[in-house]
């Protein structure tokens, strides 16, 4: 083999076949190759660890498959060493302990242990439900509960941090006047500054930021490359360039993912705590007194910007009452379709297409087609959806009726989709033309 054969064969060193990953783990684990690919299925590795494939140009590019039924695709498809080094369901097994360490070096040449990371999964984070009956429960009996508003203040005066989790592509911009994006997979939790004010929000979604968002707590990652970066862009796939990037940009957030740091959560409730039993004035008041007075004025400016959008997404409770009064009349207005709908739904399986949907001893019965549509039936027809997301009712309604797992993700997520009113959906999931 020629020299310059041999400097393109190299490229391979920072990548492994998947062939050699599930025998190698087959062998440490004393289990059969289809055993190991249905253990690395369960903790969703195609969530976490791209396949590649290698092309004549001894380039590496995505490979559109999934391991599930790889088949001896396996032999010439590949992970990213790296990958397989930060992902804790091949780890955990010592695999290719003798053979490689975790360490990886960032662009300033500095040498970092990507597990590092891993001990900031003992925070746990809560929910805005969660967050608040924590408070409630430690408050003090006689001051008043805590509620939206007041959380949104706590974390105005910067005493707790919302924040949500991320796991994907996170890319910057680099400092030179090329503007070279750099992307990598980072798994954490993300915030920005008005954040806070989706707390007391009642849309269905949170849109992020277009100057990018901060890294507030990483958990897990490939290399220390943002480590010196503030703002940084989330992404749901990889762009393949500046060109991608604005395409593939995540721009919108479940507003129900907003969490809070039980660990910040913790140390703001020991707080009241300690100031409860000191009679003494804190010495410090007089600076706490003027950081509350700065960070007040800069409050009130930011909610003279933000009057006008407020008044667009949301309704005060006068306005609530109305569309509830509006959504009762709906319903007794509609109470006859719904008679007729239950009665189509009940009549004999040959003369109703949907009750043919709905037969499970059908020869080609669709599982999460008969969820999905009942589902729909339950929140759209019956008004369970009430005024919830769709999201929640859908989570609650799948555990509820169906027999899938917490880990069963890929199908619960395309129950909920299927289901969803194209009113709910996210503006990055493409619709018909």
């Amino acid at each position: 083999m020629s020299i310059l054969i041999d400097e393109l064969e190299a490229r391979k060193n920072d990548y492994i076949l998947v062939a050699d990953v599930i025998n190698a783990m087959s062998n440490a684990t004393n289990s059969a190759p289809d055993e190991v690919v249905k253990y690395l299925d369960a903790h969703n590795i195609d969530e976490h660890m791209p396949l590649l494939y290698m092309d004549e140009s001894y380039t590496f590019e995505p490979y559109n498959g999934h391991i599930l039924g790889l088949g001896n695709d396996a032999n010439i498809t590949y992970y990213q060493k790296s990958d397989v080094m930060a992902f804790e369901p091949i780890t955990k097994h010592g695999i290719f302990d003798d053979k490689q360490t975790p360490l990886v070096n960032d662009i300033y040449g500095r040498t970092y242990d990507i597990n590092q990371y891993k001990k900031n999964r003992e925070d746990e984070y809560l929910t805005l439900a969660e967050t608040l009956n924590l408070l409630n429960y430690n408050a003090d009996i006689n001051s008043p509960s805590y509620d939206h508003v007041k959380l949104r203040d706590l974390a105005r005066k910067r005493l707790i941090t919302p924040c949500f989790y991320f796991c994907g592509y996170v890319g910057s911009f680099g400092g030179d006047s090329s503007k070279v994006l750099k992307t990598e997979i980072m798994t954490g939790y993300f915030s920005y500054r008005l954040l806070v004010e989706e707390i007391y929000n009642y849309d269905d979604y949170m849109k992020l930021p277009n100057n990018g968002v901060m890294i507030y707590r990483v958990l897990e990652k490939q290399t220390a490359e943002y480590v010196d970066y503030d703002d940084v862009f989330l992404f749901y796939d990889k762009p393949q360039g500046l060109d991608e990037a604005e395409k593939f940009k995540l721009t919108h957030m479940e507003s129900e993912e907003i969490r809070f740091s039980k660990q910040e959560l913790g140390s703001y409730i020991a707080s009241l705590t300690n100031t409860s039993q000191d009679d003494t004035p804190a010495h410090n008041d007089s600076e706490l007194l003027t950081k509350l007075e700065t960070t007040q004025v800069e409050n009130n400016d930011l909610n003279a910007r933000l009057f006008t959008a407020r008044n667009t997404y949301k309704q005060n409770q006068n306005e609530i009452k109305e569309l509830k009064a509006q959504l009762e009349k709906a319903n007794a207005e509609s109470a006859d379709l719904k008679e007729q709908l239950s009665n189509k739904i009940d009549a004999p399986a040959d003369d109703n297409t949907l009750q043919t949907i709905l037969n499970e001893s059908h020869d080609y019965h669709a599982p999460d087609l008969k969820h999905a549509i009942q589902l729909w039936i339950d929140l759209y027809v019956n008004d369970g959806i009430k005024s919830d997301s769709h999201s929640n009712k859908a989570a609650q309604w799948i555990s509820r009726n169906t027999d899938y797992a917490e880990n069963a993700k890929t199908s619960t997520d395309r129950i909920k989709e299927i289901s969803s009113p194209s009113k709910y959906w996210s503006p990055h999931r493409k619709k018909e033309v």
